[in-house]
Formats: C-alpha cells, sequence, structure tokens
C-alpha cells in the first residue's frame, strides 16, 4: 500500500496542471512565494480516481490470473486519466488531469 502511494503521489506530482481560468477569474488552487532567489509554488488540488459508472478515468489493464480472486489486487496495473479539481467536490473546477498507470503490489 505504501508503494501505490508513493507512485500516486510522483505521478500527481510530474503532472503539468492547464488551467482554464480567465484572465479575470480570481485563481485560489495555488499560491507563489518568492523569498530571494527562491521561489515556492504549492499546487492544492483534488485527484478523483472514478473506477465505475458510465465515464470511469481509471480502467484495469492487466491483471495476474493466479490474483483475480485474492483481495490484495496483487499485480493490477490500472490506466488512468483522472479530472484534478479545486474542491473535494467532482463536479468541481478542473484545473488539469493525471494521465498514466499505476499498479498495485504486496507490501514488503
Amino acid at each position: 500500500m505504501a508503494r501505490l502511494v508513493v507512485l500516486i503521489f510522483l505521478i500527481t506530482t510530474s503532472i503539468m496542471p492547464w488551467t482554464r481560468a480567465q484572465s479575470n477569474d480570481q485563481v485560489t488552487w495555488y499560491k507563489r512565494v518568492e523569498s530571494g532567489k527562491e521561489v515556492i509554488t504549492t499546487l492544492q488540488f483534488y485527484f478523483h480516481d472514478i473506477l465505475s459508472g458510465r465515464n470511469p478515468s481509471a480502467i484495469r489493464i492487466a491483471q495476474p490470473s493466479q490474483t483475480n480472486p485474492s483481495s490484495t489486487l496483487f499485480g493490477m496495473l490500472m490506466m488512468i486519466d483522472d479530472p484534478l479539481t479545486v474542491g473535494p467536490d467532482p463536479s468541481s473546477k478542473i484545473v488539469g488531469r493525471a494521465r498514466g498507470m499505476y499498479g498495485s503490489c504486496w507490501p514488503d
């Protein structure tokens, strides 16, 4: 589980969010702080992994037949195109998309 969390973190931190904000819109999902030569940008967005319904954003692409009935989902691979939103509500403003894949492994 820890490796899955690290993998999801790496995927989400490597994504370049595209804003759809107009120049007169107030953007509140990031904060930029400049102190001397160092610039710190803090991004806050919500990652929505939708696994079911009419338009799932994550789809299982592979899983070993030996672990298919297992509750651990060891070896499962998912392909994702998840929305990143300003708030925790999935219908809030989309500021980017998380695209890629992730897998499940057994904890050491």
